[in-house]
């Protein structure tokens, strides 16, 4: 019998990262505003060093007075109080590019990972499930919008991959949120009162010692280095015709892509009984797929099998969306989890610089915009990367 030349990867010498360390959380930062008159910008935030940061996790509460008469808006709210949010790590190089809240908030739902299990997507990755999550008017004249969200970079729960370090208090991690004006949420009235409170978290793995129990200890996580970046980016549509697009942030493994149709900036649905197609280098990987069939695997993968939400300004007529509630999908998006098809990391998208990654979709009537939104893996070792995947 023929020798076979098995390939094994040897074990890093040394107690694993997660073992010697242990998860912690810090508050980061607080910060007031009022949006009353207009948008205005918080303070950039300067993390404080802590160690191998996991995720941040941000609190809003936005509070509304007027003197009668006052309603929610429907579209992207209450999201769209966040004009945009941006995160730059020590170096200055963008780990989440400038966002919109709306965008934000679907990362949130649809690409989620943190310190929950990863590529197992769930229902409670919906920022609506939180139960402090609140949005609407009291008595006609008080409003609330209260909702938390993420900005999620450990891919790995157990080995601490994609974790971004922060460890130097004068090259420190730096956060910068804008709020808008508080009419993107509320209506009616007379307004006499508007503010918004923020919190960040930390959420980290410490740094370690060389030693423990006399054994030398692995100092930093698996693939330190890694790390996935969140890119946007828009483009023109044609209303209610098939497109065929072509989405530019690729050149690397892409963990999943959100796409926003829009008119005049509110969402629309996709064409009723139309296909999704994915084309990579030419070569069809998603072919003749109906809307339905698609957003069928969407919603099984992730569990949102409640009420769609709806878009333009009846964007909350469907359902009554309330803490807790299991929604459905948002209509206007569309999303490739390629993330999820896996148990691990096997089936994210491998792209080169100059591969061509299409979709082939109708927007829906009217529409004259698409974003798209991608989480792209920036991957020094495909060996270590999808060995360790072998982990989860």
């Amino acid at each position: 019998m023929a020798d076979v030349d098995v390939k094994e990867i040897s074990p890093v010498a040394g107690i694993r990262f997660p073992v010697a360390s242990r998860p912690y959380r810090r508050f980061a930062n607080t910060q007031a505003v009022n949006n009353l008159a207009g948008a205005v910008q918080l303070q950039p935030i300067q993390l404080p060093a802590s160690g191998f940061v996991r995720k941040l996790g941000v609190y809003f509460s936005q509070t509304w007075t007027t003197n009668a008469g006052g309603a929610i808006v429907g579209g992207d709210a209450p999201w769209d109080l966040i004009t945009f949010v941006t995160l730059t790590d020590a170096t200055g190089q963008p780990v989440f590019q400038t966002l919109t809240g709306y965008q934000w908030y679907l990362i949130n739902k649809y690409l989620p990972s943190g310190t929950v299990k990863t590529n197992t997507p769930r229902a409670w990755s919906n920022p609506h499930m939180g139960p402090e999550y609140a949005y609407g008017v009291a008595g006609g004249t008080d409003g609330t919008a209260i909702f938390r969200l993420d900005l999620d970079f450990e891919q790995d729960v157990n080995t601490g991959y994609g974790c971004v370090p922060n460890l130097d208090s004068n090259a420190s991690l730096q956060l910068r949120i804008g709020i808008a004006a508080s009419a993107v949420a509320f209506a009616g009235g007379v307004p006499t009162a508007a503010n918004m409170s923020v919190v960040v978290d930390q959420y980290y793995w410490a740094p370690v010692a060389g030693m423990l129990g006399g054994q030398p200890v692995n100092t930093q996580p698996v693939g330190f280095g890694d790390f996935v970046e969140t890119r946007a980016e828009t483009g023109i549509a044609t209303a209610a015709a098939i497109n065929l697009l072509t989405v530019t942030n690729r050149g690397g493994l892409i963990r999943g892509m959100v796409m926003v149709s829009r008119a005049a900036g509110a969402r629309v649905a996709f064409g009723a009984a139309s296909n999704v197609d994915l084309i990579v280098d030419n070569i069809p990987q998603d072919e003749g797929i109906t809307l339905e069939a698609h957003q069928d695997m969407v919603r099984r993968a992730y569990g949102y099998v409640g009420g769609d939400i709806g878009a333009g300004a009846a964007a909350y007529a469907p359902i009554p969306i309330t803490s807790g509630l299991v929604t459905g999908l948002d209509d206007g998006v569309m999303v490739w989890p390629f993330f999820a098809l896996a148990g691990g990391r096997e089936t994210w998208l491998n792209t080169r610089v100059g591969s061509q990654v299409q979709v082939r979709v109708t927007p829906g009537a009217a529409a004259t915009q698409t974003e798209f939104i991608t989480q792209l893996g920036q991957i020094r070792s495909p060996e270590t990367f999808y060995a360790s995947s072998a982990l989860d």
